[in-house]
C-alpha cells in the first residue's frame, strides 16, 4: 500500500512537469522581511582603505595595518623561543655537578616534554634522527641527550665566538 502511494505522488509530480523544489526568495518572504534583506557588497582588499565591519571591535582588529599579510609575517609576530634559551634551565639541570635530583628535572614533565618536541620539530628537525637512532631509550632519555648536545654545541659556538673575537687583537 505503501509502494501504491508513493508511486501514485510520483506519477502525479511527472504529470505536473516536474515542479521546482526549491522555493524562489520573494514568493517565501512577507513584504516587510524582503526591505529588511541587505544586499553585501565584497570587500575590495587591494585598495588601502578602512573597512566597516559592523562590529567596533572587529573593525578595529581588520583596521590595525592595511596590509594584513605583511602584518601576519612581521617579524614582531614571531612567538617561537631560540632553542638554546628555551632549554638553558634543563641543560643547567642535566649537568652532572648541578645537584639537581633525577626526580626534579625538567625533562621529567610531559608539559615541557610536549613543547620540547614541538621546539625541535618546528626549528631543527635532526634531532629527531637522532632519537630514531636510539629506539631503545625512552623519550626522556633521549629528549635529555639531545639537550645535553644542544648545550655542547652551544658551548662550541660561543668558545668560537670568543676565539674570532681574540685573533683582531693580536
Amino acid at each position: 500500500a505503501v509502494v501504491s502511494t508513493q508511486s501514485g505522488h510520483y506519477g502525479r509530480g511527472k504529470n505536473e512537469g516536474c515542479p521546482s523544489l526549491e522555493k524562489s526568495l520573494d514568493k517565501t518572504l512577507h513584504p516587510k522581511q524582503k526591505n529588511m534583506l541587505r544586499t553585501v557588497k565584497p570587500m575590495d582588499l587591494s585598495q588601502n582603505e578602512k573597512f566597516d565591519l559592523g562590529n567596533d571591535t572587529l573593525t578595529k582588529l581588520w583596521n590595525i595595518c592595511p596590509d594584513n599579510m605583511a602584518a601576519c609575517q612581521d617579524s614582531n609576530r614571531n612567538f617561537i623561543p631560540e632553542t638554546y634559551k628555551f632549554f638553558e634551565d634543563a641543560i643547567e639541570q642535566l649537568e652532572p655537578d648541578s645537584g639537581v635530583e633525577k626526580e626534579y628535572y625538567l625533562t621529567n614533565d610531559t608539559s615541557f616534554v610536549w613543547k620540547s618536541l614541538r621546539l625541535l620539530a618546528k626549528q631543527s628537525t635532526p634531532y629527531f634522527q637522532h632519537i630514531q637512532n636510539t629506539k631503545n631509550l625512552t623519550l626522556t632519555d633521549n629528549l635529555q641527550n639531545i639537550i645535553i648536545s644542544i648545550g655542547k654545541e652551544h658551548k662550541k659556538e660561543k668558545s668560537t665566538d670568543c676565539d674570532s673575537a681574540l685573533i683582531p687583537l693580536l
